[in-house]
């Protein structure tokens, strides 16, 4: 692994720096030791950073401070390392974040939530949501992260809460908080200091992964007929997004990120949702989000309970509708199967194989379908098609919601199980009765014998 540093030349009464990114491999701390030690012999005065990411030095030589010698010395002694010039159009930051090419750290953060009413704190997996300090029902005392309060004297104020003026780390007491740990590539942490928009793509990748520790509550609370229950993106605070980030590294200090990370966003301004504690424990859908696993009946789970959430927050129910529509396909996989094939797949795995609703369903299913190929391809709108699009979009939803669950309960090990499961669901005499009725069905039965049912399951 090579790890690559940058030198910083002492100016007047300034001491020099040799800089890398983050804290040094465990294998190279020996070494860091050895080099130091060889410096001093060399005539300079040198010091690690207690946070490991770095050394200061200044020179002791008689004939003062050579920046060619200097540079020779340090190759010489930090062997382990590849140093080079800071380059000062470039940047510390920027090139600190260059070098750490390929390199993550874990970090905690606490980023609040509005549009959600907490009556207590949960857990979700591994996610915690907390109330926010009011002074009397949830008090400063009590909160877990009461060191985030900079204000004389709260600590004494029994009644104190976040007022309107409230700012800094403080004003995040002031609301609901989402509480997680996320991977994060150490280069964004570098960039996030250049400036102000650098902090963007750091917000971002956060704000993203707080918004997927919601899935599991809107998965079950959330619908298009009640769109005003719905709670905001996490993160914002009126027109800014806020994150406390606590890298867990002693490489990088906590810091309150600020900024406005997208141009376009969606907000909820009506009720909220209320969330008590009987959400809090176990959950099957907290552990898809949290699962770390890169199995592809995983990944696909997450991406489709992404989707599912997602489409909430799109403008037009049109691209909603879309989206459900297409992320069903993903997470179900017909791949060339289409027309009645494809319905009949969808709903086997929407249904698993209960007769009576795949009866419903398969017709339903094939209605809405069609509506997707008027949407793409004749570009119509629900609205001219007389239709609301809110019932379109939850059916959708239903049908998403099914199949996730399908994938969740029966533990699929591949595509290859989920696929044996929806062929054998077709085949069982109670869905044959229904399949045989179809009216006109583009297919051969049995199934078995179908050409393109053959094809998809390799016979």
């Amino acid at each position: 692994m090579t790890i690559e540093a940058v030198l910083l030349h002492p100016s007047k009464n300034v001491s020099g720096n040799l800089r890398w990114p983050g804290e040094l491999p465990e294998a190279e701390r020996g070494a860091l030791e050895s080099a130091i030690i060889s410096l001093r012999a060399k005539g300079y005065w040198a010091s690690a950073f207690p946070e490991g990411d770095g050394v200061t030095f200044s020179s002791e030589l008689k004939e003062g401070y050579n920046p060619d010698r200097a540079l020779a010395d340090f190759r010489e002694t930090f062997s382990f390392l590849t140093i080079s010039m800071l380059d000062k159009n470039e940047g510390l930051a920027d090139t600190l974040a260059r070098f750490a090419t390929d390199r993550t750290v874990m970090c905690r953060y606490l980023t609040p939530v509005e549009s959600i009413r907490l009556d207590t704190a949960i857990e979700l997996g591994e996610t915690r949501f907390h109330p926010p300090v009011d002074g009397y029902e949830h008090r400063l005392a009590d909160h877990a992260w009461q060191e985030l309060c900079d204000v004389v004297g709260a600590d004494a104020n029994p009644n104190w809460a976040p007022g309107a003026h409230a700012s800094g780390t403080t004003e995040l007491l002031a609301y609901p908080l989402i509480e997680r740990t996320v991977e994060v590539p150490l280069a964004l942490i570098y960039a996030a200091t250049g400036s102000y928009d650098a902090q963007t793509p750091l917000l971002r990748l956060v704000l993203e992964d707080a918004d997927s520790a919601l899935d599991p509550i809107r998965f079950n609370t959330c619908h298009y007929r009640k769109l005003h229950y719905l709670p905001a993106k996490p993160g914002w605070i009126g027109d800014t997004a806020i994150v406390y980030l606590m890298p867990q590294t002693r490489a990088a200090d906590p810091r309150l990120l600020q900024g406005k990370p997208y141009v376009l966003r969606v907000s909820n301004n009506w009720l909220g949702l209320q969330v008590d504690e009987t959400l809090s424990g176990p959950n099957p859908l907290a552990d898809i989000v949290d699962s770390t696993d890169t199995d592809e009946i995983t990944l696909a789970l997450k991406a489709a309970l992404r989707a599912w959430n997602r489409s909430f927050y799109l403008v037009d129910l049109e691209a909603s509708f879309l989206h459900l529509v297409y992320a069903t396909d993903a997470l179900c996989a017909p791949g060339k199967l289409t027309g009645d094939r494809q319905r009949l797949w969808i709903s086997a795995f929407a249904t698993g194989g209960d007769a009576a609703r795949f009866a419903t369903l398969l017709d339903a299913f094939d209605q809405h379908y069609k509506l997707r190929n008027r949407i793409v391809h004749e570009g119509k709108t629900f609205a001219a098609l007389g239709l609301a699009g809110e019932d379109q979009c939850q059916f959708m939803l239903g049908v998403l919601a099914s199949c996730i669950r399908r994938f969740s309960t029966e533990g699929f090990a591949s595509r290859a199980d989920a696929r044996d499961f929806a062929f054998k669901r077709l085949n069982e005499q109670a869905l044959a009765s229904v399949i045989d009725g179809m009216v006109e069905p583009k297919f051969t039965l049995p199934l078995a014998a179908d050409k393109g049912f053959k094809k998809h399951m390799g016979l």
